[in-house]
């Protein structure tokens, strides 16, 4: 059994079958809540009146968890066993996204990750938090600061082993 706190962190969102454990620094500068007061300020989120209530809880990590040092950044592979685009195809039946053709994944993460923290905390004492995207924390610049990959175009975090099929 690993001693090395992220090892052993590593190993147990394994077991508890997320693809992807990396982490990255809570506390350091964060541009992205810039970029994102600078869209918002712009009009660019259209009809998305939360974008703009939640700024500032969204405006860097910490501001959701004052004091928070580390972040833990699991991925939890949605990709198909088989390319789903001959599916598309056919016009005469509908289509389900892939990522929406299993159990909602808010729920499967959050009891995934609500277990991963109760280890954490009974071995270190501390507190963890668990936050699925529906917390207004910006995610994907976070996976993309713990290299996880990068924020595409299309706005989905790119990973080079898992391409865009990662629930964070």
């Amino acid at each position: 059994m690993p001693t090395d706190p992220r090892s052993l962190i590593r190993d147990q969102a394994a077991a508890l079958g997320f693809d992807v454990c990396r982490f990255a620094s809570a506390s350091e500068p964060w541009s992205a809540g810039e970029r994102l007061a600078h869209f918002v300020e712009a009009g660019r989120h259209g009809e998305m009146g939360w974008m703009e209530t939640t700024l500032a809880r969204r405006a860097h990590p910490t501001a959701m968890w004052e004091g928070a040092r580390s972040a833990i950044v699991l991925g939890l592979n949605y990709g198909p066993e088989h390319d789903p685009l001959p599916e598309m195809a056919d016009r005469s039946a509908g289509y389900i996204s892939v990522y929406a053709r299993g159990d909602d994944y808010h729920e499967v993460i959050k009891g995934r990750l609500k277990t991963l923290a109760g280890q954490i905390a009974a071995r270190t004492g501390e507190d963890v938090k668990v936050f699925v995207d529906t917390a207004p924390l910006m995610e994907k610049p976070l996976a993309q600061r713990a290299g996880l990959g990068w924020q595409g175009k299309h706005t989905n975090l790119l990973s080079r082993t898992h391409g865009n099929w990662l629930f964070l």
